[in-house]
């Protein structure tokens, strides 16, 4: 039988690391989430993961996951745009059977870190297109996965051009900034993920740093304006992924309003 892995996280400090207990059951005494019919809920980010490899996920992958579905199932939009916007940061990290660079994540983690230092984000925009496009890239690596779970296997994600590729980079600085932004829906869980986040960006491992970096980078409050603006296409996207149809037909719709609505953020 396959088995179920229920991930238990408690946290006894507002920046405490997170203690974590595993408990592993037969996937056959466990109801899968159903679909409740809104636009985003937790039935969009955990079935999409389905559609990735389990077995290369460890237990802080596992735990931001987690986060994922309870930020998607809260109240408010921008919550739910954060959900969506890191599950395919994260899907799309965990695509490729041989992981490649963060550099987009990096950059634009960084250039955000200065701009709130300075006051001036005037280095935001291109590495906000930059991250943006690697956000479009993965949606076409879901839909491939989502179709054939093995047909990245024995690909390799993107190279870049920067320093450790991607694997260091302004962490606490950026979630500073993005707790400081939290409302009273998300600041628990963020401060959760931000936990999970730090012990992957600090891990000596290329797949857990680049998952790090993508939720570290899909955090920043441009990113999650972006997918605000594009959350219809994007969630529908999704579902596509979470219910097994083919989600290669609704993808070029939402990179599309993914990379239009990055032209409207205002920085």
């Amino acid at each position: 039988m396959l088995p179920f892995v229920l991930v238990s996280l408690f946290v006894s400090g507002a920046l405490a690391v997170p203690v974590v207990n595993v408990n592993q059951y037969s996937i056959n005494e466990v109801a899968p989430v159903g679909d409740n019919g809104r636009l985003v809920s937790s039935f969009l980010t955990d079935r999409s993961f389905e559609a990735v490899d389990g077995g290369d996920q460890n237990i802080y992958i596992l735990t931001i996951e987690q986060i994922l579905n309870d930020l998607a199932n809260q109240p408010d939009s921008l919550s739910q745009a954060l959900a969506v916007g890191q599950t395919i940061a994260v899907l799309g990290e965990l695509a490729n059977g041989v992981p490649g660079d963060s550099c987009e994540a990096a950059a634009l983690v960084n250039a955000y870190a200065n701009g709130v230092r300075s006051g001036n984000f005037a280095g935001v925009r291109g590495a906000l297109n930059n991250f943006l496009g690697r956000l479009a890239s993965n949606i076409d690596l879901i839909a491939q996965v989502a179709a054939n779970p093995n047909a990245l296997r024995f690909s390799s994600g993107p190279k870049g051009n920067c320093a450790g590729g991607g694997r260091t980079y302004q962490f606490e600085a950026a979630w500073d900034a993005v707790l400081s932004s939290a409302n009273a829906y998300q600041i628990g869980l963020i401060n959760e993920e931000y936990c999970a986040a730090k012990r992957l960006y600090s891990a000596v491992n290329i797949r857990s740093n680049n998952v790090g970096a993508a939720v570290s980078a899909a955090a920043v409050a441009p990113v999650t304006q972006a997918v605000q603006g594009a959350l219809g296409p994007l969630a529908n996207f999704l579902r596509a992924v979470a219910n097994g149809a083919n989600a290669a037909s609704v993808a070029g719709a939402a990179k599309s309003a993914l990379l239009q609505a990055g032209g409207r953020v205002q920085l």
